[in-house]
């Protein structure tokens, strides 16, 4: 399988990420630093790890961010959302928590708990988004 670290080159005007290449091992090779790259210090976990939750990750979006809102939206038609401050810390005051479901949507690799690339690279979409601030996985108690 071929690996995309930090996340997959959609289109630089769409993600701001970019690509990397599979070794001959295949191991992710070395990337270089590219501006606009996937902002890896807001995801709270890693590509091979990212669907290791109870099914989805959290994040926190302001409430009066409606063009926010809606370009998620168009980005995962399927997030759900919710109204206490979840693993996310979200200020439900003026913060709506949203998830982005990893578990029967087709994000993760089969038997692992890997996402798969496409996945990855809407996480990567909506961590670049300025207002998003952390993208955490989701544990119930």
């Amino acid at each position: 399988m071929r690996w995309m670290l930090p996340c997959l080159l959609v289109s630089s005007a769409l993600c701001g990420c970019s690509s990397s290449s599979t070794s001959r091992g295949g191991e992710p090779a070395a990337q270089e630093a590219a501006s606009g790259a996937c902002p890896l210090e807001k995801i709270r976990v890693t590509q091979a790890t990212g669907c290791l939750s109870d099914g989805s990750l959290e994040f926190c979006v302001p409430k009066e961010d409606v063009q926010l809102a809606a370009r998620l939206r168009a980005l995962v038609p399927t997030l759900r959302t919710g109204e206490s401050r979840g693993r996310a810390g979200c200020d439900p005051s003026r913060e709506t928590l949203y998830f982005f479901d990893t578990g029967s949507n087709g994000s993760c690799v089969d038997d692992t708990k890997a996402m798969t690339d496409a996945a990855w690279e809407k996480v990567c979409r909506i961590a670049a988004e300025p207002a998003i601030q952390q993208i955490v996985p989701t544990w119930y108690e």
